[in-house]
């Protein structure tokens, strides 16, 4: 039991860890498409994955959801400065 709650403690620092790197950048969407997934799996893991879902558990997975639309947006926005720069 101590030793999951250890493992999700560790994957959650560093991934604010990781967001906050990016957000230093300015690179907010990346920053968003980092934390939101983690916190999507804290609150999964806390919510508990059992034949009765909690409402912790389904807002855990809009998190992840929005971790995935914000990983999209920070493409598209690559791509379309990449394609600006490129028609200069």
């Amino acid at each position: 039991m101590w030793i999951a709650v250890a493992v999700m403690m560790l994957v959650f620092v560093l991934g604010l860890a990781s967001a906050i790197g990016q957000a230093r950048k300015g690179q907010w969407w990346t920053a968003g498409a980092v934390l939101l997934p983690v916190l999507g799996m804290v609150a999964m893991l806390l919510g508990g994955v059992e034949r009765q879902s909690t409402p912790l558990f389904w807002l855990g997975c809009v998190f992840v959801a929005a971790g995935f639309g914000a990983a999209a947006m920070a493409y598209w926005r690559t791509r379309t400065l990449g394609r600006e720069q490129a028609g200069q």
